[in-house]
C-alpha cells in the first residue's frame, strides 16, 4: 500500500518543540494547538457570507488526512454535516472521490466498476441479471458496495452470500480476473464503512453516502444510480474532473437500475465528452411489476420459468446503457439490440 502524504493546500510552519500542530505563542501567552484541519472546517463555518465550497486540491486533502486518521471526531462530524447542508459541489465530491480512488490497487481486473449502495425494497435486484448478461457476453463486472442495512431494505452482498458468488476480501484478489464479484466498501479501506454508519447517529445521510458512489480506479468505468436526478449532473462534473467514463441515472430505489415505467435520461461523461441519452418508456403501467426483493424472483426469470415483460425491460435497458459505459460511446441503439440479442441466447442454466 502506497503512503499517502499530500501537501497541504493550506500549510503553515509548525512550531518547534510542542505537538505537530501548534502554532508559536507570543511572549507570555501559553501556545494554542490548532490542528491542521482546523482551516478546512473554517472553510465551511464561517458563516453565511464568508464560508465557501472547497476546491478540489483542498477537498482531496481533507478525505486524504481524514483516511489516515488524522482528524478528530469533532471535525469529521463538522465537515461532514456543513457539506450536507450547503450540498457537496463537483470539485468537493471528485476531491473525496481522487482520494479514496488512491486506495484501488494496480491493474485491477474489471471492465466496468458498479456502485451498489441504496439496497432494495419495492423490486427485485433485476440489475444483478443486467450484470450476468454483461459477464455472459464476456465482460467482467465489479460491485461495490456497503454492508450495513437499513430496515426493510436487501442488500446486493446479502444475494453474493446466500448464491455464493466471489465476494473479495483481500485487495490483492482484485489483479486476478473473474466475470461477476463484490467489493465491500470496508476492504477498500475500513473507514468507509464505519463512515456509512454513521446515518444513525447523525439522522441523516452524508455526502460519503455520495462520494462512494463515485469511485473508480483510473482507466476504468462506472455506473451510478442515484436517488436524485438533480445530483446526477453533478456526479457527471465530478467524473469529469476526474477523467473518469461513467453513465449515471436516477435508478430504481436509487440503484443503477432502469424503471421501464418512466422516461429513463442518462447522464455521460464519455472518452469524447459528455453527453445525455434518453431511454423512452414502452408504458406507464406493467401488471407484473410486483413482487419482493428477494432470489426465488430472479431466478425464475432468468430460467425462463416465469413471463415477465418489466423485469425484462429492466434487465436490458439496464444492461445497454452500462455496456455504452463500457464501450465509452453513446450508441445506445446498437447497444441495446447487442443486449436484446444475448438475453435471447442466454445461458438459462448457470443461475
Amino acid at each position: 500500500m502506497q503512503q499517502h502524504l499530500p501537501a497541504n493546500p493550506l500549510s503553515r510552519q509548525p512550531c518547534q518543540g510542542c505537538r505537530p500542530y501548534c502554532r508559536p505563542a507570543p511572549a507570555g501567552e501559553l501556545p494554542v494547538s490548532h490542528h491542521p484541519l482546523a482551516d478546512y472546517v473554517r472553510i465551511l463555518a464561517r458563516g453565511k457570507n464568508a464560508s465557501r465550497s472547497m476546491s478540489f486540491d483542498e477537498a482531496r486533502f481533507t478525505m486524504q488526512s481524514m483516511l489516515r486518521g488524522d482528524y478528530l471526531p469533532e471535525q469529521l462530524g463538522a465537515i461532514l454535516m456543513l457539506l450536507r447542508v450547503k450540498e457537496e459541489s463537483p470539485e468537493e465530491v471528485a476531491g473525496f472521490a481522487a482520494a479514496i480512488n488512491e486506495y484501488w490497487p494496480a491493474d485491477v481486473q474489471a471492465d466496468l466498476i458498479w456502485a451498489s449502495y441504496a439496497g432494495k425494497r419495492r423490486q427485485p435486484f433485476w440489475c444483478l441479471l443486467s450484470a450476468l448478461l454483461l459477464s455472459q457476453m464476456g465482460y467482467r463486472i465489479l460491485f461495490h458496495g456497503s454492508e450495513a442495512h437499513t430496515e426493510g431494505r436487501l442488500y446486493l452482498h446479502e444475494l453474493f452470500s446466500e448464491l455464493q458468488w466471489p465476494v473479495v476480501r483481500d485487495l490483492n484478489e482484485l489483479q486476478q480476473s473473474a466475470p461477476l464479484r463484490y467489493l465491500p466498501c470496508r476492504v477498500l479501506h475500513p473507514e468507509l464503512q464505519r463512515w456509512l454508519l454513521l446515518k444513525s447517529i447523525l439522522g441523516v445521510r452524508s455526502p460519503i453516502n455520495t462520494v462512494l458512489k463515485t469511485i473508480a480506479p483510473p482507466g476504468i468505468a462506472s455506473v451510478q444510480g442515484v436517488f436524485h436526478p438533480n445530483y446526477a449532473a453533478a456526479h457527471q462534473q465530478a467524473a469529469a474532473i476526474n477523467g473518469q467514463t461513467v453513465v449515471i441515472i436516477k435508478g430504481e430505489g436509487g440503484e443503477f437500475e432502469v424503471n421501464p415505467e418512466r422516461r429513463c435520461e442518462a447522464y455521460c461523461q464519455l472518452p469524447q465528452g459528455p453527453a445525455q441519452l434518453e431511454l423512452l418508456h414502452q408504458q406507464s403501467h406493467y401488471e407484473d411489476k410486483g413482487g419482493l426483493a428477494g432470489l426465488a424472483a430472479l431466478q425464475r426469470v432468468w430460467r425462463n420459468e416465469e413471463q415477465h415483460a418489466y423485469a425484462t425491460e429492466a434487465i436490458i435497458g439496464t444492461a445497454a446503457l452500462a455496456l455504452c459505459a463500457i464501450r465509452g460511446n453513446a450508441d445506445l441503439s446498437l447497444a441495446l439490440a447487442d443486449c436484446r440479442q444475448a438475453w435471447a441466447q442466454r445461458d438459462t442454466r448457470c443461475f
